[in-house]
């Protein structure tokens, strides 16, 4: 007599093919969490980056006016943590530019990142010098 497969165990093709579609949707939502959040440590280490490059420029900014020299407008690269940045500072002409024979000058610090995943960042500093 021929033996049958009747009493044979083992998972169908269709239980694969569910076992299958199951991980596959398991493993893009995690693929997908994963990638989020290094996106979003991405941008956080660009901001924090953008914000250590503002806080030097406005630091240079206090120093020249110590020294007694007017700030100037300039522009330049740098590159921190792998991202390369273009740090400006630019002077915002207002009306009230003298306060009480103190010279007021208020400026712009734009730090732009060269890749198009991040957002520029811009700050405002006032700062006031005798001449």
């Amino acid at each position: 007599m021929k033996k049958g497969f009747s009493g044979a165990s083992g998972f169908t093709i269709t239980e694969l093919m569910a076992a299958i579609f199951v991980f596959s949707i398991v493993s893009y939502s995690l693929f997908n969490g994963l990638s989020m959040g290094d996106r979003i440590k991405g941008r956080a280490n660009a901001a924090r980056a953008a914000s250590v490059l503002a806080s030097n420029e406005a630091e240079r900014i206090r120093s020249e006016a110590l020294q007694g020299i007017e700030p100037q407008e300039l522009t330049y690269m740098e590159t921190v943590s792998g991202i390369t940045f273009t740090v400006s500072r630019r002077k915002i002409y207002t009306q009230s530019a003298n306060i009480e024979n103190n010279s007021v000058t208020e400026m712009e610090i734009s730090v732009e990142p060269q890749s198009r995943f991040f957002s520029s960042y811009t700050f405002k500093l006032v700062q006031g010098f005798h001449q």
